[in-house]
C-alpha cells in the first residue's frame, strides 16, 4: 500500500518533465498555422506591399530634397509605421477565430493558452522580420552611396525589431477582447498610440512636473526606440520592452482562461 501511494505520488513527474518540449511543440504547430495562413493570404502581399512603399518613400523622399542618402529618417518614423503596419498583422489573431467560430477547432488540440499566445506571437514577429528584411537594400544603397555608420543600423533594427514584438503581444491581447477585425485593428491602434505618445515631446512639453516627466519619458514605446536606434544597447530598454510583451501575453492568457475558451 505504501509502494502504491510513492508510486502515485511520483507519477506526475514524468508529466512536468513533458511540459516544456509539449508547450515548445504546441506553439510551433500554432506560429506554423498563423504563417501559412498570412502567406496564403492576398491580404499578406497588401500589407508588406504597402509597407515596403511608405518606408522608401521616407527613405528616397529625403534623398530627394536633400541629396542625401541617410537612413536615419526611416528608423525615426519606424514607430510610426509599425503603429498602423502591427494592427493589420493582429486584428484577425483571435478575433477572427472568435467571429467565424475556428477557435473550437484550434481549443481541440492539446495545446496550452500559453503555447497558442507564443505561436500566434511568433508568427506575428515572422511577419515583422520579413517586412524588415525588404528594407535592407535601402541601407545598402546608403553605403554605397556614401559612408554610412552601421552602428545605428543595427540598433535601429535591433529596435524595430523590440518595438514590433511589443505591438504584436498587444495586438492579440486586444484582440482576444474584440469579435471583428475593425474593432481589433482600431483599439490597438488607439492603446498602442497611447503608449507611444506619452514619451513624446508633444505630450512631455507640456509637464511642468520633473519626476512626471521622467516617468512618462521612461513609459514612452518611442523614447525607448531612440535610445537603442542610436545604436546604444541599454539593458534597461531591452527589459523594458519584453516586460511589456510579457505583461500583454499573460493578459491575453488571463482572458482565454476567464471565457473557457479551452
Amino acid at each position: 500500500m505504501g509502494a502504491a501511494s510513492e508510486t502515485g505520488r511520483g507519477a506526475p513527474e514524468p508529466a512536468r518533465s513533458h511540459g516544456v518540449p509539449g508547450l515548445w511543440s504546441g506553439a510551433w504547430a500554432v506560429w506554423r498555422k498563423e504563417a501559412r495562413t498570412f502567406f496564403n493570404s492576398p491580404q499578406a502581399y497588401v500589407i508588406l506591399g504597402g509597407f515596403v512603399l511608405l518606408t522608401q518613400y521616407v527613405f528616397f523622399r529625403m534623398f530627394w530634397l536633400r541629396g542625401e542618402a541617410d537612413v536615419r529618417p526611416l528608423f525615426d518614423n519606424m514607430p510610426l509605421i509599425f503603429l498602423v503596419f502591427t494592427p493589420l498583422i493582429t486584428m484577425k489573431m483571435w478575433a477572427e477565430e472568435r467571429a467565424t467560430g475556428t477557435q473550437e477547432t484550434l481549443f481541440s488540440l492539446p495545446v496550452r493558452p500559453t503555447a497558442m499566445i507564443m505561436g500566434k506571437l511568433g508568427a506575428g514577429l515572422t511577419i515583422v522580420l520579413a517586412a524588415l528584411l525588404l528594407t535592407f537594400p535601402l541601407p545598402l544603397i546608403a553605403s554605397h552611396l556614401g559612408n554610412l555608420d552601421w552602428g545605428p543600423v543595427w540598433g535601429g533594427y535591433i529596435a524595430a525589431i523590440l518595438l514590433g514584438m511589443a505591438y504584436i503581444s498587444m495586438g492579440l491581447f486586444l484582440s482576444s477582447l474584440t469579435r471583428t477585425q475593425i474593432e481589433a485593428a482600431f483599439l490597438t491602434l488607439f492603446v498602442a498610440g497611447i503608449l507611444y505618445f506619452i514619451g513624446e515631446p508633444i505630450i512631455t512639453a507640456r509637464i511642468s512636473d520633473a519626476r512626471l516627466y521622467d516617468f512618462m519619458l521612461r513609459m514612452g514605446l518611442g523614447s525607448r526606440f531612440r535610445n537603442i536606434a542610436r545604436g546604444v544597447l541599454d539593458v534597461r530598454d531591452l527589459v523594458y520592452y519584453l516586460s511589456v510583451t510579457l505583461t500583454f501575453m499573460v493578459l491575453n492568457v488571463a482572458v482565454l482562461r476567464h471565457r473557457k475558451w479551452l
